[in-house]
């Protein structure tokens, strides 16, 4: 790309998608009406230099000023919120997690638990959200009001006035090729989630009833522990490899080859250990069956024959997925 083409780029992708390709042409053309006929590159920084930076141009195209905070701090303050909300919001859940677990008694059903901790969860995570967004606005008010240069944000680097030769650093990353740092949250969530119900799976997935005060109680577990147990290698490499994954996606921040061939053995090595696990003929615990037949007022043959069904699908259904989540995968390293 151009330094004009570049410069364009970063103005426009700060602005409303609706506005952005009229607010293209336009800029384009006044850039061009500021330039001679054979223009060098020298030239075309000088022009650069007297418009501006794309922050401060975007801010100018923008309908409704943004009175608490200028355009020239605006843009560091949506990054830092950007950059703090997603990784607050981690350590919220695991704080919580952790107490849960250090102050459940075992005396109720760990589903209602799990319930209530997830409803204390939420509410934690809404008075973090709150408390970041009223103190990060408090700080770039101040920094606002006192000069850019009086304070310092240390992990945002555009700390030093804007340059055209900053053009020439930046590296246009496709959408579709960006990992968002929300998804390595997510991520991380997803691996504690799953492994804290897979060693838990004999007291939490199960068959329920109510108590006469209305709480849930634990009758017995759906699957045999004793089985997910001695799969407990190959669940332990697929853990590894998620957090592997993980690491790349955060590091790198974009789709590459290596994350690519890392999620499709991830991937892989996912699908078979699932599908071992749910062939295996004593996944089921035996004694759920003909309880959940006497509820249901069916045969304990019939409800055999469903659960193999359900089981049967859901094989499909992560067949099927996986191979698209590879497909994708491949398909966005290659952009």
């Amino acid at each position: 790309m151009t330094l004009i083409d570049s410069y364009i780029h970063e103005v426009s992708k700060r602005l409303h998608k609706n506005k952005r390709e009229k607010i293209k042409v336009e800029l384009k053309a006044t850039i061009e009406d500021m330039l001679p006929d054979h223009y060098s590159e020298t030239e075309v920084k000088e022009v650069l230099r007297k418009l501006g930076s794309p922050v401060e141009v975007a801010a100018s195209y923008q309908d409704t000023p943004h009175f608490l905070i200028g355009p020239e701090n605006f843009e560091q303050y949506t990054r830092t919120i950007k950059l703090i909300i997603p990784w607050a919001v981690l350590i919220t859940v695991i704080v919580q997690i952790i107490e849960k677990i250090v102050l459940y008694s075992g005396e109720e059903a760990l589903l209602t638990t799990i319930i209530t901790a997830f409803a204390g969860i939420v509410v934690a995570i809404i008075a973090v959200l709150f408390h970041i967004l009223f103190w990060v606005t408090v700080i770039f008010i101040i920094k606002d009001r006192s000069g850019a240069e009086k304070i310092s944000i240390p992990f945002l680097k555009d700390t030093k006035p804007w340059s055209p030769d900053d053009l020439v650093q930046i590296k246009r990353i496709p959408k579709d090729k960006i990992i968002p740092v929300s998804d390595t949250i997510f991520s991380l969530l997803g691996i504690l989630i799953f492994s804290f119900v897979y060693w838990n799976a004999y007291r939490l997935l199960g068959i329920y009833t109510t108590n006469d005060n209305g709480s849930l109680k634990f009758v017995m577990p759906i699957f045999n522990q004793t089985i997910l147990q001695s799969f407990v290698p190959m669940v332990l490499l697929c853990i590894i490899l998620s957090l592997t994954l993980t690491l790349l996606k955060w590091r790198a921040g974009q789709w590459t080859m290596l994350i690519a061939i890392t999620n499709a053995i991830l991937q892989s090595v996912g699908t078979i250990v699932f599908i071992l696990i749910a062939i295996h003929p004593d996944f089921i615990h035996s004694a759920s069956i003909p309880y959940i037949a006497a509820i249901t007022e069916t045969t304990s043959a019939k409800v055999a024959f469903t659960i193999d069904k359900i089981l049967l699908v859901s094989m499909i259904i992560a067949v099927l997925a996986n191979a698209f989540d590879i497909y994708q995968g491949f398909k966005k390293a290659k952009i």
